[in-house]
């Protein structure tokens, strides 16, 4: 009996914190993730790298329903940037992350996509660049800087000197070698699962564990 009460409890205590959460998060805006995996190639061949980036779409923007290269502006005049980062892995085992680089996510936003109700692209200017010491990735000797565009494309610039990067890609500067990634990639973009919705997942599980260790000392 004891144990039949306390699960009714949790139960009740569970399903109120769901409604609760519910009520709250139905205000904030969703988050998506973008991913972007290529293959380097050109003056590059071993290196592969995987750009990541986390957005916060504003609900009004999603429900503008459809609409390509949006202002950031007006009902998505609350788009932002959470946070980007690139990682390097030799093509000949794709597997093993040998770095990850975290991005300013300070960064331009030119526009977005909506589909479906859904963010399907995102286009920005250049993220501020980082230098890389592993040896397929030039050894230090580059700065490399992150673009997406196209909507759903990604690419890695280089460029040597480092600080040259990313500005000897919009325009000459002397003595700078500078160029794009050979394979430009396409994005996936996903919506992320809500934190509160693993909170509620984990209160829940932590309920039933409860109840199952009260019930063995009975």
């Amino acid at each position: 009996m004891w144990t039949t009460r306390v699960r009714s409890a949790l139960y009740a205590l569970v399903l109120g914190a769901a409604a609760t959460l519910g009520t709250a998060g139905s205000a904030r805006a969703a988050v998506y993730s973008g991913n972007w995996d290529p293959a380097y190639g050109g003056i590059f061949p071993q290196l592969g790298w995987q750009a990541s980036a986390l957005f916060d779409v504003p609900d009004a923007c999603l429900a503008i329903g459809n609409g390509t290269n949006i202002p950031i502006s007006g009902p998505c005049g609350g788009f932002d940037v959470l946070s980007a980062e690139v990682s390097f892995y030799n093509v000949a085992d794709p597997g093993t992350i040998l770095h990850s680089y975290s991005l300013d996510p300070n960064v331009n936003v030119t526009g977005i996509d909506i589909a479906g109700g859904k963010l399907t692209g995102v286009d920005t200017g250049f993220f501020d660049f980082f230098v890389s010491d592993l040896s397929i990735a030039g050894g230090g000797s580059y700065g490399f800087s992150l673009i997406l565009f196209g909507g759903t494309q990604a690419q890695l610039i280089y460029a040597n000197p480092p600080e040259t990067s990313p500005g000897c890609a919009t325009f000459a500067v002397p003595g700078a070698s500078c160029g794009f990634s050979a394979n430009a990639a396409n994005g996936v973009f996903a919506p992320v699962p809500e934190a509160e919705t693993f909170a509620l997942m984990a209160a829940g599980l932590g309920a039933l564990g409860l109840v199952a260790r009260r019930r063995r000392r009975s």
